[in-house]
């Protein structure tokens, strides 16, 4: 049988977000995180609470709703918002690019997680959906 551990979440430091042309407290249209987390393969990680994003890690998080269907969670990865947004209203993407939604960058850091004999260390964005 295969052994999945829990994901463990190391925040970084600001300045690891240069890399990717971000910088804490930065403003940034939806459209334009979804192009780079494509060119730059990190996994970008929105919240829709701003205390819970402000005052709390995403491992805690992470941890905390962990038996919360991913949908359902107060924060959730960027491709799973898109694709959900998607199923609920089909005019989104389009709306997306007229009227931009913005993300304020909050943190970079790494995700490490294992599947059996499989380690993957990604990094990621977490950002708040203004």
């Amino acid at each position: 049988m295969t052994e999945i551990l829990d994901p463990v979440y190391s925040p970084g430091r600001p300045e690891e977000l240069e890399q990717f042309g971000l910088a804490v407290g930065a403003r940034v249209p939806l459209c334009d995180l979804k192009a780079l987390q494509e060119r730059h393969g990190f996994e970008a990680v929105l919240y829709f609470d701003e205390d819970l994003a402000r005052n709390s890690t995403l491992g805690a998080d992470a941890h905390d709703f962990r038996i919360v269907p991913v949908q359902a969670r107060p924060f959730m990865p960027l491709t799973v918002f898109l694709q959900v947004m998607a199923e609920h209203d089909p005019e989104f993407a389009d709306r997306v690019q007229s009227e931009p939604r913005l993300v304020e960058v909050l943190e970079a850091g790494t995700i490490d997680r294992c599947s059996g004999c499989v380690h993957c260390i990604k990094p990621y964005v977490k950002g708040l959906l203004l």
